[in-house]
């Protein structure tokens, strides 16, 4: 009987020292290294109403850069390095270049030239953005077209589809379902009022959450990112994608499965 006594109170300290060692990494993880990681993410969408020319139509969506230090320009410099390895055909800018107030904008400027899409580079601003000029201009100065509640078509493959830019003040009236419609906005929040109208949004400023669990989705919400948080989401026909964005939030600088990424969506027919 003390034999086995024994034999269960080690079975009981292995699985609690196994409990520790798993926690004591996952706060590792969580603290030291989720800030600085990130993917180049491949996410596919398909869609009947998508002109058949289109498919294959590569989208690179890239936000919440939140640049705050030197050591976040040189680890953008390495992100925009690693998609510039990709395929895709249109950049877009969800928002949120700098944390605060605009710096070393010749190197940041330099970083953006340097992403090449043969069928447009296109921007919003975010909450982080809108209050200075300066990033319109530097994103203007890196070949950026920064869209104001503004409809732009797109030719491809002698086809066309219409791209929306809705302001962080955004006019989701603009957005027409006459022919495929893709839009991008900071607010994932905006697709209230956008589902029905557009077949394709994409958005940031919500982290994804930051705190992610299975069933239970992202735990920190935002405002604008209330009701839709992480992930996809499907209403109306519509489909919303949402970006962890690029980095965090410094004042919420860490993730669980919550991952930094540049998104590259896939258009398919």
């Amino acid at each position: 009987m003390a034999k086995k006594l024994r034999l269960r109170k080690r079975v009981y300290v292995l699985f609690a020292g196994i409990i520790a060692l798993c926690l004591a990494l996952t706060l590792v993880h969580v603290f030291v290294l989720s800030k600085n990681e990130y993917t180049i993410k491949s996410y596919s969408y398909t869609s009947t109403k998508l002109p058949r020319r289109y498919d294959g139509f590569k989208v690179a969506f890239i936000s919440d850069v939140h640049l705050e230090t030197n050591d976040d320009i040189t680890r953008f410099a390495k992100i925009i390095k690693d998609l510039n390895t990709h395929h895709f055909d249109l950049a877009l800018f969800g928002g949120d270049l700098y944390y605060s107030k605009a710096f070393k904008s010749a190197k940041v400027t330099s970083i953006l030239s340097s992403i090449h899409a043969d069928y447009g580079k296109f921007a919003v601003l975010g909450d982080e953005d809108a209050s200075t000029k300066q990033t319109t201009t530097l994103l203007e100065g890196s070949g950026f077209e920064v869209l104001d509640n503004e409809e732009r078509p797109l030719y491809y493959n002698d086809s066309t589809i219409n791209l929306y830019g809705l302001s962080t003040d955004p006019k989701p009236s603009i957005v027409k379902n006459n022919t495929f419609s893709l839009v991008f906005t900071h607010y994932p929040d905006t697709f209230i009022n956008t589902a029905g109208s557009c077949n394709l949004q994409l958005s940031g400023h919500s982290e994804g959450g930051s705190v992610v669990f299975p069933f239970v989705g992202g735990l920190i919400k935002r405002s604008h990112a209330q009701k839709y948080i992480n992930g996809s989401y499907t209403v109306k026909s519509s489909h919303l994608m949402i970006s962890n964005g690029v980095s965090p939030n410094p004042k919420t600088p860490y993730k669980f499965f919550a991952k930094n990424e540049v998104m590259i969506v896939t258009l398919h027919d």
